[in-house]
């Protein structure tokens, strides 16, 4: 407590501020909404984290030990409910490493963070969400990519109107119209693969924007977590957000392809063109 009666900081990098954050400043820069969908690539970043520690004997066995095991009951706690973020840590990677701190004391809790920032951490939470995400949207394409083909092998012979500038073009089979959604369809999936890609390389060791003294193995949370390569520049890690660019490049193609469809089908229904009806059950008054 401070002479003048405001509290000091308690927040764990709080060690040089005089006064605690103003109540109205943490609610406008906490993050625990959208952090809340970080918390399994966080737990999972820090038991590489932690792992690669104890491989390189930067911290003891012992330590590793003590910290696994609680960042996976972290884990199971977050999925039944029992644990949920709260506000009096800013972010994710506070909220688990104060709990952590809590669960297992200071010399082995305050030892899981060796090595690292939160510079490279968010990076690398944000990086295992999005390619997570990206894998399952592929999945969903190439079923996608799928019901279209399925569909145009049953209507091969039947024969529609294509139009041009909204006037009458060539006769072609439904198939045709069809398996050309699959075609576009299936480069909106070497968009996504693209975006993978370039997602799909480790922050981790990249520290606060030039790396670190401890002698980290950056191969090895690599495997550990899956990454096909590592993203080799500190500075460059840490600031990247470009596969976010990507990321949305990709979904807002994806957008566009089923917004073509959503249009057609509604001009089509209309009755000046009355080529197709929709099933009720899909339909909707205005």
């Amino acid at each position: 407590m401070n002479p003048d009666g405001t509290k000091k900081s308690t927040k764990l990098w709080g060690g040089r501020f005089s006064r605690d954050v103003d109540e109205s400043i943490l609610g406008w820069t906490e993050s625990i909404t959208v952090d809340s969908n970080l918390v399994a690539e966080d737990l999972w970043g820090s038991m590489a984290h932690t792992t690669m520690l104890g491989t390189q004997g930067i911290i003891s066995h012992k330590a590793v030990a003590a910290i696994l095991p609680t960042l996976l009951k972290f884990q199971n706690d977050f999925n039944s409910g029992t644990w949920k973020l709260g506000n009096e840590q800013e972010d994710v990677h506070m909220n688990v490493e104060a709990r952590l701190i809590k669960e297992v004391g200071m010399e082995f809790g305050g030892r899981m963070h060796t090595g690292r920032s939160r510079n490279d951490q968010v990076v690398l939470d944000s990086k295992l969400y999005a390619r997570r995400r990206l894998l399952e949207l592929r999945e969903r394409v190439i079923k996608t990519v799928e019901a279209f083909l399925d569909r145009a092998k049953d209507t091969t012979e039947d024969t529609m109107v294509s139009y041009t500038h909204v006037q009458h073009a060539q006769p072609v089979s439904v198939a045709y119209w069809l398996s050309h959604y699959a075609a576009v369809l299936i480069r909106d999936l070497e968009r996504l693969k693209r975006a993978y890609d370039v997602t799909d390389q480790n922050p981790l060791g990249g520290g606060a924007i030039a790396g670190t003294s401890f002698p980290i193995n950056r191969h090895l949370t690599t495997r550990l977590m899956g990454f096909q390569r590592i993203h080799l520049h500190g500075l460059d890690a840490t600031s990247s957000r470009d596969f976010m660019l990507e990321t949305l490049s990709a979904i807002a193609s994806i957008e566009t392809t089923i917004s073509r469809l959503s249009e057609e089908f509604i001009l089509w229904s209309s009755y000046e063109f009355r080529s197709l009806t929709l099933d009720d059950g899909f339909a909707m008054g205005s």
